[in-house]
This record gives C-alpha cells, sequence and structure tokens, in this order.
C-alpha cells in the first residue's frame, strides 16, 4: 500500500446530485466534481481543477488492499484518497474512463519503465556524496581528509558504471567532480602553506584595507543583485533538475530546466525585496517562482519530493563552496598587497573591502573579490532560509513528508497563510535567530580565512 494514504480514512461515499464527497488521508472532506471534461476538487478556500487533457498526468489510481488508491495532483500538493470499489466506479463512469485491468497496467507501467531508461537521466547517491565532499577539498589541513573519501567514492562509482548511454550522466557528473577535487586539492595545499608561513614584512604592499564609510556603495548593490539573480537562477534550476531525475518532466516541459534567469524570476522576490534589504542594511536574499512539480505517477513519490526539496538549498551550499575556495585561493595568492597590521584591525572577513592599486585591472580584481564576497554570504543565507520549516520555504515540504501524519494536518491548516508568516518573519528579530545556522558558519569561515591571510 502506497504510504501516503491510511487504510482508516476510506471514503465518505457519494453524496448525490452532480457532486460527491471523499476524505483524503489528512482527515480533510473534499468536495468533488467530474466530468468527461474536467475534475474539481474543493475544500474550503482550496481547489484544484484537472482538464482532461490533463488526466493521465495528474490523475493516479492504483489498487490497494480492496481498495483503490486515487491521487490527485495539484499546483502546491498532491491529494490522496483510499476509496472503495463502489466509490471508484463512480469517479470513473463521471469521467468516462474504464479502470484498467492487471494485466493493462503491468504493460502500460514496463512501457513507462522502458521510457524511463532512456529519457531520464540516472543518478546514484555515491556520485553526489562524491560531489558535495569534493566542494569541502579547499579548506586548509582537514581538506585532504574529504579529498581522500571524494576520491575514494569516485573510484567506486566509476567501477559500477560502465562507459554506455544510460550513464552517461554518472560519468560526466564524475568528471565535474574529479575537476573540482584538483581544483579543491590545489586550494587546500595553498592555504595550508600560507596558514604556516608569515607574510614578508618587506613587500611594499599596493592595497589599502578599509571598513567602508557606512555609504551605500551601488557598485556593491549591483553585484549584490546579480549574485542573488545568478543563485536564485540556479536553486530553481536545480529543483526543476532533481524533479526531472525522479520521474516528473512537467517542469522540464515548461522550460525550467535551465540558468536562464528570465525563466526564474519573480518580480517581488528576485528584484524587489533584495535591493530593499540590501537599501536597508540587512542581508541580501530573495526568492524566485517555484517550480511546479507533478509526482501523482511517481512511485515513491514522498521520497521524491524531498530529494526535490532539498536540491535546492544543495546548490547554493555548492556555489557557496566554489565561491568560498575562489576567494581563499584570491586572498592567498594577494596578500603580500594586504598590509597585515590593516588587516588584523578589521572585525571580520565580511566587512572586508579591498581596493587594489598599481598594476592594470586592479578595479575589475577588487570588484571580481567583492563578488566572491557576497556570493558566499548570499548563498549561505539562501540554503538556511530556504531550510526554515515554515511555508512555502522548501524545509516545510521536507519536514511535511517526512512526518505525514504529526505534521501533514499542520502544514495543510497553515500552508494558504505562508506569505503572512513570511513577511512577519521578515519585519521581527526571529528571520534572525532562524538563520543563525548560516551566521555560525560565516563566522567559522572568516576565522580560519583570517588565519591563512595572516600566516
Amino acid at each position: 500500500m502506497p504510504d501516503d494514504v491510511q487504510s482508516n480514512h476510506i471514503s465518505d461515499g457519494p453524496s448525490g446530485g452532480k457532486g460527491f464527497s471523499w476524505i483524503d488521508s489528512l482527515g480533510r472532506d473534499w468536495q468533488i466534481e467530474a466530468d468527461p471534461e474536467h475534475i474539481a476538487l474543493e475544500h474550503g478556500s482550496m481547489r484544484i481543477d484537472i482538464a482532461r487533457g490533463d488526466f493521465a498526468r495528474d490523475l493516479y489510481c492504483s489498487p490497494a488492499a480492496g481498495r483503490t488508491v486515487v491521487r490527485f495532483s495539484g499546483d502546491s500538493e498532491d491529494i490522496g484518497f483510499l476509496v472503495t470499489a463502489a466509490d471508484f466506479e463512480l469517479l470513473m463512469q463521471r469521467i468516462q474512463c474504464r479502470p484498467e485491468t492487471p494485466d493493462q497496467a503491468q504493460t502500460r507501467e514496463a512501457k513507462e519503465a522502458s521510457a524511463r531508461r532512456s529519457i531520464w537521466p540516472k543518478m546514484t547517491a555515491v556520485s553526489i556524496w562524491a560531489l558535495m565532499l569534493a566542494s569541502l577539498a579547499f579548506l586548509p589541513f582537514v581538506g585532504v581528509a574529504f579529498a581522500v573519501g571524494a576520491a575514494v567514492l569516485l573510484l567506486i562509482d566509476r567501477r559500477r558504471h560502465r562507459p554506455n548511454a544510460a550513464n552517461t550522466h554518472i560519468r560526466v557528473l564524475g568528471t565535474v567532480s574529479w575537476v573540482w577535487l584538483a581544483w579543491g586539492v590545489g586550494v587546500c595545499m595553498l592555504s595550508s602553506w600560507t596558514w604556516i608561513h608569515p607574510i614578508d614584512s618587506g613587500v611594499l604592499a599596493a592595497a589599502s584595507v578599509s571598513t567602508g564609510d557606512g555609504e551605500h556603495n551601488w557598485t556593491v548593490g549591483i553585484l549584490a543583485l546579480l549574485v542573488v539573480l545568478i543563485s536564485l537562477s540556479v536553486h530553481e534550476a536545480a529543483h526543476a533538475i532533481s524533479a526531472w531525475w525522479c520521474g516528473d518532466d512537467y517542469a522540464r516541459s515548461l522550460g525550467r530546466v535551465t540558468l536562464n534567469p528570465l525563466a526564474h524570476i519573480d518580480p517581488f522576490g528576485t528584484v524587489i525585496l533584495p535591493a530593499l534589504l540590501f537599501y536597508w542594511g540587512g542581508p541580501v536574499f530573495g526568492f524566485a517562482k517555484p517550480v511546479p512539480v507533478r509526482l501523482s505517477g511517481v512511485r515513491r513519490f514522498r521520497r521524491a519530493h524531498i530529494l526535490i526539496s532539498i536540491a535546492g538549498p544543495g546548490s547554493n551550499l555548492l556555489l557557496a563552496a566554489l565561491a568560498l575556495s575562489m576567494l581563499f585561493a584570491a586572498g592567498c595568492v594577494l596578500r603580500p598587497l594586504i598590509p597585515a597590521a590593516d588587516f588584523a584591525t578589521l572585525p571580520n572577513l565580511w566587512e572586508l573591502q579591498v581596493t587594489m592599486t598599481g598594476f592594470a585591472g586592479a578595479e575589475v580584481l577588487s570588484i571580481f573579490l567583492c563578488g566572491l564576497k557576497l556570493a558566499v554570504m548570499v548563498n549561505l543565507f539562501l540554503a538556511a532560509f530556504n531550510m526554515i520549516p515554515i511555508p512555502p520555504l522548501d524545509g516545510s515540504w521536507v519536514l511535511e513528508h517526512l512526518f505525514p501524519m504529526s505534521l501533514g494536518r499542520f502544514y495543510a491548516a497553515i500552508r494558504p497563510y505562508g506569505i503572512i508568516i513570511f513577511l512577519g518573519l521578515l519585519w521581527s528579530d526571529a528571520l534572525t535567530t532562524l538563520l543563525l545556522p548560516a551566521i555560525v558558519v560565516m563566522s567559522v569561515i572568516s576565522e580560519i580565512f583570517s588565519r591563512c591571510l595572516l600566516g
């Protein structure tokens, strides 16, 4: 029996007339109207409409323990019912469809499985873990342990998957991981060397370090908006790609499997909100248009929804790791240009502003370093912010599907008011408390960077 419905939540039976009433797996009473052209479900202010052309995608039926599981996919959630044979037959009569025989269902599932093997990319947990470990190989000293772990996993994954068309995506990801691993090992060696060697005081500084004059730097503001735009595009593209890998190509059909920001921009969350946060002096982050998910026909759909939800924050952590490794490398190479005495007076890395002078491209290099610093900050805050377990953020979907019976009703009740809760957090100190993990990580990063820079 699918794990999203419970046997004690059975159909409430036909209510006569044009519509009828069913009780879903969370105990909510839905009024259902069905005809050959569409199906409409309504519960309070929630409504789901499915046109006939979308029946194959958004309506999923499967026999289970003498009854039938019926699942409808909406824009924000899937609604599951466990109904009797009579109630299921009533629905089929209303929409003028006949249920499949077991042989027909088995044939259809075999065809779909064959199509998935040829269409959807394959991915393994080993390759994902290898990529994550490789992204941490740049850290001084301890990065060696992460590098060894990533190399072992990559070798295991490569031996398991021979080079063929079905394993193309796994091997491409493995190649990316090897490149990232090589970069990380190089940065690890450089940062470890600078850690144990003091700065040569005889080198003349060609840079100045300051904490700024408190006024808004519009160059930094534009950089911050660009970083937010790129980070959100990667975040949403990661959701869409993971949904595709899990067997749902609806987002891909809408053109969301792309890094093109135009496909993901939300006018308020992607542009206006980050601009206001920068103007007010707060941490700069935002949100983009959510990726639509249709998991009604995907087996183990709750597991798939969890993977899709954490893919976005995970992509932000990978971006933060990449930007931080580049910042470490740049800091170690350029540290003779930065007076140690001036740097030692700064509160932390995040208030560091370096103005390069005396060589070609110095201004461009300064802007690049500032962009790297912003990329680390923005992506850490985006990852921490999106994992807050409050609708409509990704963390709420993870908890809802991890603990469906204890939290399902709670999230179903507060999800319509998610934007109000979000605005309340935005205007209160509670948001700072919830973002504490990102703040702690930034503090640790600042200490490590300071030690590498000062030697």
